[in-house]
Protein backbone atom coordinates (compact mmCIF):
# COMPACT_ATOMS: atom_id res chain seq x y z
CA UNK A 1 0.00 0.00 0.00
CA UNK A 2 1.45 3.37 -1.00
CA UNK A 3 0.37 6.89 -0.24
CA UNK A 4 -1.63 8.26 -3.14
CA UNK A 5 -1.95 12.06 -3.38
CA UNK A 6 -4.69 11.95 -6.00
CA UNK A 7 -8.16 13.15 -4.99
CA UNK A 8 -9.21 9.52 -4.39
CA UNK A 9 -6.08 8.91 -2.31
CA UNK A 10 -6.77 11.99 -0.19
CA UNK A 11 -10.39 10.86 0.38
CA UNK A 12 -9.11 7.44 1.48
CA UNK A 13 -6.55 9.07 3.81
CA UNK A 14 -9.24 11.27 5.38
CA UNK A 15 -11.60 8.29 5.74
CA UNK A 16 -8.79 6.35 7.46
CA UNK A 17 -8.14 9.30 9.79
CA UNK A 18 -11.84 9.48 10.72
CA UNK A 19 -11.97 5.71 11.27
CA UNK A 20 -8.77 5.96 13.32
CA UNK A 21 -10.41 8.62 15.52
CA UNK A 22 -13.40 6.40 16.26
CA UNK A 23 -11.27 3.28 16.81
CA UNK A 24 -9.01 5.25 19.18
CA UNK A 25 -11.92 6.72 21.11
CA UNK A 26 -13.47 3.23 21.33
CA UNK A 27 -10.21 2.09 22.93
CA UNK A 28 -10.38 4.99 25.39
CA UNK A 29 -14.03 4.19 26.14
CA UNK A 30 -13.23 0.49 26.75
CA UNK A 31 -10.21 1.41 28.87
CA UNK A 32 -12.44 3.51 31.09
CA UNK A 33 -15.63 1.41 30.98
CA UNK A 34 -14.03 -1.94 31.86
CA UNK A 35 -12.34 -0.78 35.12
CA UNK A 36 -15.79 0.25 36.33
CA UNK A 37 -17.09 -3.34 36.03
CA UNK A 38 -17.20 -5.20 39.37
CA UNK A 39 -15.25 -8.22 38.01
CA UNK A 40 -12.50 -6.14 36.39
CA UNK A 41 -8.92 -6.68 37.56
CA UNK A 42 -8.33 -2.96 37.03
CA UNK A 43 -11.31 -1.91 39.14
CA UNK A 44 -9.44 -1.49 42.40
CA UNK A 45 -6.60 0.29 40.60
CA UNK A 46 -8.94 2.86 39.04
CA UNK A 47 -11.68 3.09 41.65
CA UNK A 48 -9.35 3.04 44.67
CA UNK A 49 -7.12 5.56 42.95
CA UNK A 50 -8.79 8.23 40.84
CA UNK A 51 -12.32 7.73 42.18
CA UNK A 52 -11.08 7.67 45.77
CA UNK A 53 -9.49 11.09 45.23
CA UNK A 54 -12.58 12.43 43.44
CA UNK A 55 -15.31 10.33 45.02
CA UNK A 56 -18.42 12.14 43.75
CA UNK A 57 -19.54 15.25 41.88
CA UNK A 58 -19.39 17.33 45.04
CA UNK A 59 -15.69 16.46 45.39
CA UNK A 60 -14.32 16.60 41.85
CA UNK A 61 -12.32 19.84 42.12
CA UNK A 62 -8.87 20.56 43.48
CA UNK A 63 -6.32 23.36 43.11
CA UNK A 64 -3.91 20.95 41.42
CA UNK A 65 -5.02 17.86 39.52
CA UNK A 66 -3.69 14.80 41.31
CA UNK A 67 -2.84 12.64 38.34
CA UNK A 68 -0.09 10.33 37.22
CA UNK A 69 1.05 9.16 40.64
CA UNK A 70 0.69 5.38 40.76
CA UNK A 71 -2.85 4.35 41.70
CA UNK A 72 -4.18 7.83 40.88
CA UNK A 73 -3.25 7.52 37.19
CA UNK A 74 -6.29 7.06 34.94
CA UNK A 75 -4.20 6.48 31.81
CA UNK A 76 -2.95 3.04 32.87
CA UNK A 77 -6.25 1.19 32.08
CA UNK A 78 -6.30 2.87 28.66
CA UNK A 79 -2.76 1.87 27.70
CA UNK A 80 -3.42 -1.69 26.45
CA UNK A 81 -6.18 -0.51 24.12
CA UNK A 82 -4.12 2.36 22.75
CA UNK A 83 -1.09 0.09 22.23
CA UNK A 84 -3.34 -2.38 20.39
CA UNK A 85 -4.53 0.38 18.02
CA UNK A 86 -0.95 1.52 17.36
CA UNK A 87 0.31 -2.04 16.72
CA UNK A 88 -2.57 -2.61 14.27
CA UNK A 89 -1.67 0.59 12.44
CA UNK A 90 1.95 -0.52 12.00
CA UNK A 91 0.70 -3.88 10.69
CA UNK A 92 -1.84 -2.42 8.25
CA UNK A 93 -0.43 0.82 6.88
CA UNK A 94 2.80 1.76 5.10
CA UNK A 95 5.40 3.63 7.16
CA UNK A 96 4.29 7.20 6.34
CA UNK A 97 0.61 6.47 6.94
CA UNK A 98 1.35 4.52 10.14
CA UNK A 99 3.37 7.48 11.46
CA UNK A 100 0.55 9.87 10.60
CA UNK A 101 -2.17 7.75 12.23
CA UNK A 102 -0.03 6.97 15.30
CA UNK A 103 0.51 10.71 15.71
CA UNK A 104 -3.26 11.18 15.53
CA UNK A 105 -3.73 8.57 18.30
CA UNK A 106 -1.15 10.29 20.50
CA UNK A 107 -2.79 13.70 19.96
CA UNK A 108 -6.24 12.29 20.80
CA UNK A 109 -4.91 10.76 24.03
CA UNK A 110 -3.10 13.99 24.96
CA UNK A 111 -6.22 16.09 24.29
CA UNK A 112 -8.39 13.72 26.35
CA UNK A 113 -5.85 13.71 29.17
CA UNK A 114 -5.56 17.51 29.25
CA UNK A 115 -9.34 17.95 29.17
CA UNK A 116 -9.76 15.39 31.94
CA UNK A 117 -7.20 17.18 34.08
CA UNK A 118 -9.00 20.48 33.50
CA UNK A 119 -12.30 18.90 34.67
CA UNK A 120 -10.80 18.42 38.12
CA UNK A 121 -9.36 21.90 38.61
CA UNK A 122 -11.09 24.57 40.66
CA UNK A 123 -10.15 27.23 38.08
CA UNK A 124 -9.66 25.52 34.70
CA UNK A 125 -8.31 27.46 31.74
CA UNK A 126 -11.02 25.98 29.49
CA UNK A 127 -13.96 27.08 31.68
CA UNK A 128 -14.82 29.93 29.27
CA UNK A 129 -15.92 27.43 26.58
CA UNK A 130 -19.48 26.11 26.53
CA UNK A 131 -18.38 22.68 25.17
CA UNK A 132 -16.03 22.37 28.15
CA UNK A 133 -18.69 23.24 30.71
CA UNK A 134 -21.07 20.66 29.16
CA UNK A 135 -18.37 17.98 29.10
CA UNK A 136 -17.26 18.82 32.63
CA UNK A 137 -20.82 18.53 33.89
CA UNK A 138 -21.17 15.12 32.20
CA UNK A 139 -17.88 14.07 33.80
CA UNK A 140 -19.07 15.22 37.24
CA UNK A 141 -22.05 12.91 36.79
CA UNK A 142 -19.61 10.10 35.93
CA UNK A 143 -18.20 10.39 39.44
CA UNK A 144 -21.69 9.77 40.87
CA UNK A 145 -22.69 6.83 38.66
CA UNK A 146 -21.28 4.38 36.12
CA UNK A 147 -22.11 6.60 33.13
CA UNK A 148 -20.33 9.01 30.75
CA UNK A 149 -17.04 7.16 30.31
CA UNK A 150 -15.64 9.40 27.59
CA UNK A 151 -14.05 12.75 28.28
CA UNK A 152 -15.48 15.11 25.67
CA UNK A 153 -16.96 13.17 22.74
CA UNK A 154 -19.66 10.87 24.11
CA UNK A 155 -20.27 9.04 20.81
CA UNK A 156 -19.48 5.59 22.25
CA UNK A 157 -21.43 6.32 25.44
CA UNK A 158 -24.46 7.07 23.28
CA UNK A 159 -23.88 3.93 21.17
CA UNK A 160 -23.61 1.64 24.21
CA UNK A 161 -26.29 3.34 26.32
CA UNK A 162 -23.89 4.63 28.97
CA UNK A 163 -24.51 8.33 28.32
CA UNK A 164 -26.63 10.27 30.77
CA UNK A 165 -27.56 13.95 30.54
CA UNK A 166 -26.81 16.13 33.50
CA UNK A 167 -29.81 16.66 35.83
CA UNK A 168 -30.29 20.28 34.73
CA UNK A 169 -29.76 19.36 31.05
CA UNK A 170 -27.88 22.59 30.35
CA UNK A 171 -24.37 21.25 30.66
CA UNK A 172 -23.55 24.05 33.06
CA UNK A 173 -21.90 23.09 36.34
CA UNK A 174 -24.40 22.08 38.99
Amino acid sequence: MTINFTPDGIVVAIACAVANYYITTLGIWLGHFLPHRPASRLRSFHMDGHHRLYRDSAHTRSRRFRYGHGREDSLVPLAPWIVLVIVAQWAIFPLAAALLYCTEVILIVIAASISHGQFHLEKPLLQRYDWFRRARSAHDLHHDADVNFMVVDHFWDRCFGTYQETPNGSGAPN
